[in-house]
């Protein structure tokens, strides 16, 4: 959803509607935003902010490759990864057919948990069936996130992921994906005023925060993949139960 106000006319709005003298001639003087200008990192700020908490509204990688090697089931995740779209790991179920993927499951931890236990001694499994995001790599640089699979492969395994992406840096012609301009260039006119000490430290976040909630009160926060509310197929599906029916955990009928 992007808008009409690219990165260095978001800047200049909230410059003049924050009315700092001292702050223009630093920011854009001339009315030429500069490099160094602190509005940049501020505005990145509230973009970032945005598709960590509605990654959503981000850009979707498809197909990135994330392969498994044999007998190995945690993976590096890309290092713009915010979050997957849900059950969007896919691997190859026949080494070499390019036209066998099969699509995986996101799972939660404590059941991640129970399944992985109990797929220890399945010696003649090829490929993942599921999959759960677990942490980072304890790396305090890079800290990417980390992703099990299970069952652990037993060959090399290409696979391929869907994921929200974080967006690259904002350049000065181009426009941010977020609600509005209007919240871009209110979050940067308060930031400016806290750099001037007119405004208490924390003013521009808590501004965040009451979009936030407003649009959380909206219900405009969740995942758009499904259009109801979608069953447990591990409790639920076909073969589970012993009655093999959809309906059977409502009874005998």
């Amino acid at each position: 959803m992007p808008n009409r106000l690219v990165r260095d006319e978001l800047i200049l709005t909230a410059l003049r509607m924050a009315q700092i003298p001292n702050l223009d001639i630093e920011e854009a003087p001339n009315g030429v935003v500069l490099q160094t200008a602190k509005s940049i990192d501020w505005l990145q700020e509230i973009i970032d902010f945005w598709h960590h908490l509605v990654p959503f509204s981000a850009t979707i990688a498809v197909d990135q490759d994330l392969s498994c090697s044999a007998h190995s089931d945690t993976l590096l995740l890309p290092s713009d990864f915010i979050v997957d779209v849900r059950n969007g790991y896919f691997v190859q179920s026949i080494p070499g057919d390019f036209q066998s993927f099969k699509q995986t499951r996101r799972l939660p931890v404590p059941k991640f948990m129970r399944y992985r236990l109990s797929y220890q001694r399945k010696g003649a499994v090829l490929f993942p069936y599921y999959y759960c995001i677990v942490g980072d790599d304890n790396d305090e640089f890079s800290q990417r996130q980390t992703m099990m699979v299970c069952p652990t492969p037993t060959v090399n395994t290409v696979a391929k992921m869907w994921y929200y992406r974080l967006p690259r840096r904002l350049q000065a012609n181009e426009r941010p994906k977020v609600p509005n301009d209007y919240v871009c260039v209110e979050y940067l006119r308060i930031r400016m005023l806290e750099w001037a000490h007119l405004f208490e430290p924390g003013t521009a976040q808590k501004f965040c925060d009451r979009i936030v909630a407003g649009m959380r009160a909206g219900g405009l926060l969740n995942e758009p993949e499904d259009d109801g509310i979608p069953m447990d197929e591990e409790s639920y599906g076909r073969g589970v139960n012993q009655w093999n029916s959809y309906a059977a955990w409502m009874g005998t009928h």
